[in-house]
């Protein structure tokens, strides 16, 4: 895995692999990243809130994409593009959530719903796991996912990450009462005890 040069507070703008490459959203990806989005509606719709609010014009998409872009250089949220190599296809994509707390990052994913089974969205959970633990002052990494969710609750597992919670949560749909979440952490010390740091 090769990592671009960054700013010591931001994670990489660019992680590369044999696989993918991930990199910082731009306004220029919004037809690709539509393209994948719409083809995988259906699927992300049932485990992911912000899929259900879509399909979405290109221009709104554009300037979400523009927002990602802005958020990542300004130390917030920091939401990657998971590309082919030749970047010229949306694999899907993958997040690190500053939302869980200080100290703290939650890790968000997901992919095409062709490319689903391949093992895409753990391996950019493994290459952001790398990521968030090379920012100075984090102790945790958390995964959050719906129980019933088993492809994506198979990946904190894979990756070493322990179950430390089942909420139950306080917004649930009248259509979707039992909806809960599942906590994956895995803590710095853990990592640096039991990680590679190559994927």
């Amino acid at each position: 895995m090769k990592n671009a040069d960054s700013r010591a507070d931001l994670p990489p703008a660019r992680i590369e692999t044999e696989r993918f490459v991930l990199r910082c959203w731009s306004a220029k990806d919004a037809r690709l990243f539509k393209s994948a989005l719409d083809m995988s509606l259906e699927a992300l719709q049932k485990w992911i809130p912000w899929a259900r609010d879509e399909p979405s014009p290109l221009s709104l998409i554009e300037e979400r994409l523009r927002q990602y872009h802005n958020d990542f250089n300004a130390g917030k949220n920091a939401l990657y593009a998971m590309m082919d190599v030749d970047e010229r296809e949306v694999l899907g994509g993958v997040g690190l959530y500053r939302r869980v707390g200080p100290g703290a990052l939650e890790i968000g994913y997901w992919v095409r719903s062709d490319l689903a089974g391949m093992g895409l969205a753990t391996a950019g959970t493994a290459a952001l796991t790398n990521a968030g633990f090379s920012i100075p002052g984090i102790s945790r990494i958390e995964i959050h996912c719906d129980p019933r969710n088993e492809p994506s609750a198979a990946i904190p597992r894979k990756l070493g990450y322990s179950l430390t919670e089942i909420r139950k949560d306080v917004e649930t749909s009248s259509d979707d009462p039992e909806r809960s979440t599942m906590v994956w952490t895995l803590s710095a010390d853990e990592y640096e005890l039991t990680w590679m740091r190559s994927i």
